[in-house]
């Protein structure tokens, strides 16, 4: 017998950061929900990685900034635990409002959280995702804080998934726009600090170098860091769209970028790059 899921929006705001106010301003838009809502490669690839790293269901795991449930509800499905908890108020409406589409499918409970303070008590989960919460905190104490949560918050042995952009996300993307030569200066910065302006919503993002990531996780407290690159070197958006329609032809350039995933020489030319770390056991 599935556990009653439980209806948390409405956190007290008091108890968790002003998030930046651009970020707050794009993403009450809802537009989350349509980036992911079909099949993608960063969707189809992740949910592999999922499928095959998580420890066994039903263990317990927060889907943290998990949006609107794009992965919660999958892992919920297998029997996992999950718990969903994003920033956003929208995206927690909408992953109840989805729920009502799917009675067989429950969550174990959905809350507006913020990944710098996990209202949840030490030792206490065994799978945490981060998919967004590292690439919108833009200073490093506010990434390492959120990880030192996360880390608090995972029992021993417990395993944290990571979502981060590549520090070459926007020169590799613009040059297959071939719009480069426009946006030299912005891809200069990128490469130099990692503080990425979006043009489309208007906020700052955060592009990680690989090595930075592992690093920043192993400061954390974590051991066992690997990383994977979620699509690999694969960037050109409508021959992706074209092999989505021929499921064969999805899968195998799904096995290939399995096989390829962890060669270091083209992590970093990944649009996204996922850490898996973990807990030491005592």
């Amino acid at each position: 017998m599935r556990k009653k899921q439980k209806k948390e929006i409405g956190s007290n705001k008091n108890d968790r950061k002003q998030l930046d106010s651009a970020l707050e301003r794009y993403y009450a838009l809802g537009k989350e929900r349509d980036r992911l809502s079909s099949a993608s490669l960063e969707k189809d690839r992740t949910l592999r990685i999922l499928k095959r790293e998580m420890p066994l269901p039903p263990a317990k795991i927060l889907d943290i900034g998990g949006a609107y449930g794009v992965y919660a509800f999958p892992l919920a499905a297998l029997g996992y635990e999950v718990h969903l908890i994003d920033p956003i108020p929208i995206h927690i409406e909408q992953a109840q409002e989805y729920a009502k589409n799917f009675p067989s499918i429950e969550l174990a409970s959905y809350s507006v959280g913020d990944a710098r303070k996990i209202t949840r008590e030490d030792n206490s989960v065994d799978a945490i995702l981060f998919f967004g919460p590292l690439y919108h905190l833009v200073k490093s104490d506010d990434r390492l804080k959120a990880l030192s949560e996360a880390y608090r918050t995972l029992k021993q042995g417990g395993i944290l998934f990571v979502a981060a952009i590549s520090r070459f996300q926007s020169f590799i993307d613009n040059m297959h726009k071939g719009v480069i030569y426009s946006k030299t200066e912005l891809v200069k910065q990128d490469f130099l600090t990692g503080l990425h302006l979006s043009e489309n919503s208007k906020m700052f993002l955060y592009f990680h170098h690989p090595q930075e990531l592992k690093e920043e996780l192993k400061e954390s407290g974590f051991t066992d860091v690997s990383l994977i690159g979620i699509e690999g070197p694969v960037w050109h958006h409508d021959l992706v769209q074209n092999l989505q329609n021929d499921r064969k032809k999805w899968e195998q350039l799904l096995d290939l970028l399995e096989l390829i995933e962890k060669e270091e020489t083209i992590i970093g030319a990944s649009a996204h790059i996922m850490a898996i770390a973990r807990k030491e056991k005592q």
